[in-house]
């Protein structure tokens, strides 16, 4: 091949890999009724998928009846009255269907709190993140019991918000292994003695949750997982171990400061761009970026300890655009989940949604505009 010809392949294929930037936003379809898991009676709220060894999938979600709590345990218990009761009464159930985009039917309830006292996963389940690691599925979870040594670290909080913040403190992330998805529907598992992410007081600050996990470049097993610092803004850690159902070693912080502040990320590896993504939900007031508080958005790193927004860092506003032509806003749009082929490219976007801000109201009442839904945002190929 001449000189100068190879030299020109050469600057076409530089500047095409340059310019192989991740854009989800272009990536987004429109959505239809198939596409929205709701339930009357619990609200619905964020889902991690999996495609089982017989071809359907199998959607792992969080819910929670709606209502008024017992007062049984607790006199103040009326503060997890409604859609608060997210973080004493969650359970994860799961939903399968034939196809990726849905519908999903709930087959059944997988998750649900221990009820001992002493034990870490004593109240609530939620935070489901789904994983097939070679033969494995691995269920990572959130759980929490009660803290009453809990003492307000940015000054007196009133007795309900102290209450609140001696269960809130208390969440730390678990996970279970089996070789099936059908040990998870008949209940064929033990539930772990002990969490692999715990709250430390120094990295992880007050909460432990939040857990998103994928395999590195180099084998081993990476976490992103969200804290929150005392009294402030919510931060993510970088956390790795060898195996991926071992005790994870936090190593890194990906974002501290305020004007990105975020929660829920969905974390993966991108071996075509040989760095690692994640989806979140943003969490700051600050217009330092341009970004709608309660939006989507991508951050990148090429090695886990430096991570920025990405190129194309807008994912979604608080909308859905359905296949009707219609747009229709919404107050939430959280939990995102990326769902990736095998040869992982993204195939769709899950995420929790409401079109008006749940809570508030009559708890036995709950009007359909406050339910909250799990929603599969299906992306371009």
């Amino acid at each position: 091949m001449p000189k100068l010809l190879f030299i020109f392949f050469w600057v076409i294929n530089i500047n095409s890999f340059g310019q192989n930037y991740l854009d989800l936003q272009d990536k987004l379809r429109p959505v239809g009724p198939e596409n929205i898991l709701k339930s009357p009676d619990y609200y619905t709220w964020g889902s991690s998928v999996v495609q089982g060894n017989d071809g359907k999938y199998y959607m792992f979600y969080n819910r929670w009846l709606h209502g008024v709590r017992p007062l049984d345990d607790d006199s103040l218990n009326y503060i997890f009255n409604g859609f608060s009761g997210w973080l004493k009464y969650g359970e994860i159930a799961c939903g399968v269907s034939d196809n990726l985009e849905g519908p999903y039917k709930y087959v059944a309830t997988v998750l649900k709190s221990t009820g001992q006292e002493g034990r870490w996963d004593r109240f609530t389940m939620t935070n489901p993140h789904i994983e097939k690691f070679g033969d494995y599925y691995y269920l990572y979870y959130v759980s929490t019991n009660f803290d009453s040594g809990y003492v307000s670290k940015n000054g007196t909080k009133n007795k309900e918000e102290l209450q609140w913040m001696r269960y809130n403190c208390a969440q730390s992330i678990g996970v279970i292994k089996v070789k099936s998805i059908n040990d998870f529907l008949i209940g064929n598992f033990q539930y772990p003695k002990q969490p692999i992410v715990k709250v430390d007081n120094v990295r992880t600050f007050e909460v432990a949750n939040n857990p998103s996990v994928t395999q590195g470049p180099d084998g081993r097993y990476y976490m992103m997982y969200k804290s929150r610092k005392p009294g402030g803004h919510m931060t993510f850690w970088f956390a790795v171990a060898d195996r991926p159902d071992a005790s994870f070693t936090t190593i890194s912080n990906v974002t501290s400061e305020a004007d990105m502040a975020s929660e829920d990320p969905c974390m993966w590896y991108d071996k075509r761009r040989n760095r690692f993504y994640a989806v979140a939900k943003y969490f700051s007031n600050s217009k330092n970026y341009g970004l709608q508080f309660g939006s989507l958005i991508l951050i990148e790193s090429k090695d886990g300890k430096v991570w920025q927004l990405a190129k194309h860092s807008e994912v979604s506003e608080r909308e859905l655009l359905f296949k009707s032509g219609k747009k229709e806003m919404l107050a939430r749009l959280e939990r995102p989940f990326i769902y990736l082929d095998k040869n992982g490219t993204p195939l769709a976007l899950f995420a929790a949604a409401s079109f008006e801000p749940p809570g508030g109201g009559d708890p036995l009442q709950v009007p359909d505009e406050k339910n909250t839904f799990n929603v599969c945002i299906p992306l371009k190929r």
